[in-house]
């Protein structure tokens, strides 16, 4: 596709005619050329309009330039709808808004940005929600649903996004504002868009009745059977009822048209009620396709979902950072599970579940059955199943399950059948496959493993689906059941409809677009889906090795790490889990770990600079990765575990290279080696100097340090002087244990580092302290990887000492525990002792578990914040189960993200700092405080932040804990 000429009056033009942002900054354009699909075309400029009149001023724009327009919400698309050559829209940054709610008469009237989890948030204390529920609902827009006509894992009940939408409002190309809702053809018809509909509905009714398939999931071409009785899907289903005459809606049109009709800006939603009661029967088969053909059958069971993983996809799940805590339902080594839930009155669906388990026990294909009926299992089934589509990609190399004919939608009598057909289109061509989703109505997402850098593959993609596509076609269904036609299955359309529907296809695009700007290439005129121009690993994708401190040893390298991002977007969730703290703050696409990912794709490939070093360098790249707080939340919450911290901290790296090492990096890198040739001595001298006259501001030249931030002070003596002041002793009954003494413990709080080491002693262990040197985290944060490297591979090889003589390693801070467990065994040279010290390096509470400590506290409600690095390398549950053994004492987590402190980050970004802690956390401390409850932080920066913003002296665990007084509990 050609690139649209940009001048510098339209770059000025462009700026004066719109309030929103606007940019032609060619990395913020080059994230915004890709979504969740192969494709990738670079637009012109990007536009996030201010408001809905924003959004017509630059459709007004850009039709009298000519530019083609793309709306773009969170762009989880798996088809290539949300990106152009020409404007994109971004409608999710400020259009996002709940208008209304008329919770009377069931709907809601909200703009098209906001994301579909935060409206039934919204909705909850109604009793009410918008029903369809794809898998990415925690960061689709409603918009972005409209225009994919989504429906998700409950479509058996509630149908499709058309089956909800009362009326939109939506932009015309050129900035026309229409509102669309019912109107009786014939009578009411007056306006041109109406008339003309008739028309295009009058010459073609008989073929729309003969080529529309009988199936409740096509989302293909436009959706002109909702104009003609009797023809598409026929049946009744959730909330419509196609008995009679149907009244026309423009908006049904709108729906499922990918932007290339108008622009949503806001629509009118139909609500249903919550369901009362649910419950999930697991019906766990040896055989994938066994499981399928069982589907028929357990409908008869009236279930409101049905969703099947096959045993790949839950082998990933039970070891996978991000699902491995929420897989413990699943039993032995199943081949398929089927997830089938129930909804209605309680009595009514645990009958229902139990029915079913009976029945899947007398199945001869099905091994298992267990039945959930508590909420909290059956969310943690359920974000096992939202996370599939990573699961499947998170494989080491290059070959992957790739989506293109993963949305083919057959009746479920033909399920089974048409997938061993296509397993065996596959196994002809020596390509595995793997596949999930949903059996209810018979759409399989069916992924082909393949490695689409390579041409071959590419066609691979191509004739296994035009194998699909006849198949389909010979079973009655839709190759099209969900993800809509993009630029992946575009080309499919007029072989699917025929030349006549085909040409009404254009009439409508003509009558809505005469000028063809809306969102071009997509369902008319589309590519062919292996167009080397537009695979985003096309012909012209050259992505050399780049000389990277870390190994990335569970990618396979820096480029097939940074390519682990497909692009599905779990990053741009708000409101729950850690990542990504910059993006809740921002809501700005760079700001994800999509964004960062997608920038780093860019640059290592070219795309930005021929130099790929010289990119990565750029100033360009690093104002992309500047907001990145290195929480590592991304390995954990990310289902593809793109650990965006180790691949900021090698880019920082490369720059450094180019352009030298900033006084500021230095000054954080290098502070635990200050403190330990300083000691207290430091901590004097840094309190007289920041008491002179303008020394603040001068540090905030000097460094970046905001001057608003209080500086750290070291405490008078170390923890090692503490030690060796104290008279605690105790008989040793128990084994050695080697206490960790990082820089925090020794230095700055040398109390925890004390009450670790006394706590331990009293328990009955010999208690050797570490000495082995800095764990590196503060050099890694800032990009010091190859200081890093040098001085880690002395600490590694002082804990070796310790590892190869089986102690256990403990520690106090969370991220010098990563650090030591995940970070320096990818970047030291010695694997195997990296390894054996990354095996015996636990938090303590992890090890007091393990050997069977109880503890006593005073505290009676303890609220913990648990640290980024912690919840993401090691998780809370073990200081949970470690509490909740303690009688009288209660240890609740604060639902809460990242505290914004992030070691260094939080010196230099305060502004940013303050919005990340106040998005969740700084709430939930005031009011624990105000409740007179103890808030624990195992992380030192964390307790930073709550002393710096909130006054609050939150206490790291061991400091409130004491070995049981009623005996030494290791006899």
């Amino acid at each position: 596709m050609k690139t649209f000429p940009v001048t510098e009056k339209l770059k000025r033009d462009l700026r004066e005619a719109v309030r929103g942002e606007v940019s032609f900054d060619p990395v913020i354009r080059g994230i915004h050329a890709t979504d969740a699909s192969h494709y990738q075309i670079t637009p012109a400029c990007v536009v996030a309009p201010a408001d809905q009149e924003d959004v017509r001023a630059a459709l007004a724009f850009a039709a009298a330039y000519d530019m083609p327009i793309t709306p773009r919400g969170g762009a989880t698309a798996l088809s290539g709808q949300t990106f152009g050559p020409g404007m994109v829209l971004d409608l999710s940054r400020h259009v996002n808004r709940v208008l209304e709610v008329n919770a009377d008469e069931n709907w809601a009237r909200v703009e098209t940005g906001v994301v579909r989890d935060h409206l039934n948030q919204q909705l909850v204390g109604h009793g009410l929600q918008f029903a369809p529920d794809p898998a990415t609902s925690s960061r689709a827009t409603v918009g972005g649903m409209i225009g994919n006509n989504s429906s998700g894992t409950r479509s058996v009940v509630h149908g499709r996004t058309v089956d909800h939408v009362l009326g939109t409002k939506v932009v015309l190309a050129g900035g026309r504002t229409l509102s669309l809702s019912q109107f009786t053809p014939g009578a009411d018809s007056n306006n041109d868009l109406e008339k003309g509909l008739q028309s295009i509905i009058d010459a073609n009714r008989e073929e729309i009745l003969a080529r529309y398939p009988n199936i409740m999931r096509r989302v293909a071409g436009y959706n002109l059977d909702e104009f003609v009785d009797g023809a598409g899907y026929t049946g009744p289903i959730g909330p419509r009822d196609n008995a009679g005459p149907r009244a026309w809606n423009l908006s049904s049109l709108i729906v499922g048209a990918e932007g290339t009709l108008a622009t949503v800006t806001e629509a009118k939603l139909r609500l249903v009620p919550l369901p009362k009661k649910t419950a999930l029967c697991l019906l766990h088969f040896h055989d994938e396709i066994e499981s399928l053909a069982a589907v028929p059958e357990i409908l008869k069971h009236g279930p409101s979902a049905i969703e099947m993983l096959d045993g790949k996809v839950l082998k990933e799940a039970k070891t996978n950072a991000s699902t491995r805590k929420l897989a413990d339902w699943i039993v032995g080594e199943p081949g398929a599970i089927l997830i089938v839930e129930f909804s209605g009155d309680e009595e009514e669906v645990e009958q229902a579940a139990r029915g079913l388990a009976v029945w899947g026990t007398h199945s001869r294909d099905c091994y298992d059955s267990p039945t959930l009926f508590d909420p909290a299992e059956h969310k943690k089934v359920w974000e096992t199943r939202r996370l599939g589509l990573g699961l499947i990609s998170n494989v080491k190399g290059s070959v992957k399950g790739q989506a293109f004919v993963e949305d083919a939608c057959v009746p479920v009598e033909v399920l089974a059948e048409y997938i061993d057909k296509l397993k065996a289109i596959c196994d002809r061509r020596g390509v595995a496959s793997t596949m999930y989703a949903h059996a209810s109505v018979g759409v399989i997402h069916f992924r082909p493993e393949l490695d689409l850098h390579l041409r071959e593959h590419q066609e691979h993609m191509k004739g296994i689906a035009d194998e699909a596509f006849e198949l389909v076609v010979q079973y009655g269904g839709a190759f099209a059941g969900e993800h809509g036609d993009g630029q992946l299955r575009g080309e499919y359309v007029p072989r699917f409809y025929g030349p006549k529907l085909y040409e009404a296809f254009r009439q409508v695009k003509g009558l809505f677009d005469p000028k063809g700007l809306m969102n071009p290439g997509k369902i008319v005129d589309a590519p062919s889906m292996i167009d080397p121009s537009m695979l985003r690993y096309g012909s012209a994708y050259k992505a050399p090795e780049i000389p990277t401190g870390f190994r990335y040893g569970d990618q396979g390298g820096f480029r097939l790490a940074v390519e682990q991002c497909n692009g599905v977007g779990a990053c741009r969730k708000v409101g729950s889990g850690v990542m990504c703290p910059s993006y809740m703050a921002t809501r700005e696409e760079q700001d994800s770990t999509r964004g960062r990912a997608n920038a780093l794709r860019l640059a290592m490939s070219g795309q930005l600079d021929g130099d790929a070093l010289a990119a990565l360098g750029s100033d360009e790249v690093h104002k992309v990765l500047e907001l990145c707080l290195s929480c590592k939340a991304c390995k954990s919450e990310c289902p593809n575990a793109v650990d965006m911290a180790k691949m900021k901290a090698d880019s920082l790296q490369l720059r450094y290279k180019q352009h030298g090492v900033p006084r500021s990096a230095k000054l954080f890198g290098e502070f635990p080696d200050q403190l330990r040739k300083y000691g207290n001595r430091f901590g004097k001298l840094a309190s007289f100097v920041t008491k002179l006259p303008g020394a603040r501001k001068l540090i905030e030249y000097g460094t970046g340090v905001d001057p608003r931030r209080p500086l750290p002070t070291p405490a008078p003596e170390s923890l090692e002087k503490l030690l060796a002041q104290s008279s605690s002793r105790s008989n040793v009954t128990r084994g050695k244990v080697v206490l960790f003494d990082d820089t925090f413990a020794n230095y700055l709080e040398p109390n925890i580092g004390r009450a670790a080491f006394e706590l331990l002693q009293s328990l009955g262990y010999e208690v050797i302290l570490a000495r082995a040197g800095c764990c590196q985290r503060p050099r890694i944060s800032v990009g010091l990887v190859d200081e890093a490297k040098q001085h880690g591979a002395e600490t590694i090889a002082n804990l070796d000492k310790y590892a190869s003589e089986g102690l256990p390693i403990v520690c106090l801070e969370p991220s010098c525990a990563s650090s030591l467990a995940d970070d320096l065994p990818d970047l030291v040279d010695d694997q195997a002792a990296g390894k054996r010290v990354a095996e015996k390096v636990q938090l303590l509470e992890s090890f007091l578990l393990s050997e069977g400590i109880e503890l006593e506290c005073d505290a009676v409600e303890l609220k913990l914040h648990g640290h980024c690095h912690q919840k993401a390398v090691f998780g809370t549950q073990d200081l949970h189960k470690l509490f909740d053994s303690i009688e009288g004492t209660t240890l609740t987590e604060i639902e809460a993200g990242c505290c914004g402190m992030a070691g260094s980050f939080g010196y230099s970004h305060y502004d940013l700092s303050e919005q990340i802690g106040e998005d969740r956390l700084f709430p939930a401390v005031r009011e624990a405080v105000k409740a007179g409850h103890t808030v624990v932080a195992p992380g030192t920066s964390c307790r930073q932040q709550l002393s710096d913003f909130l006054g609050v002296e939150a206490k790291h665990w061991v400091e409130v804990v004491r070995a049981k007084s009623s005996g030494r509990n290791h006899e």
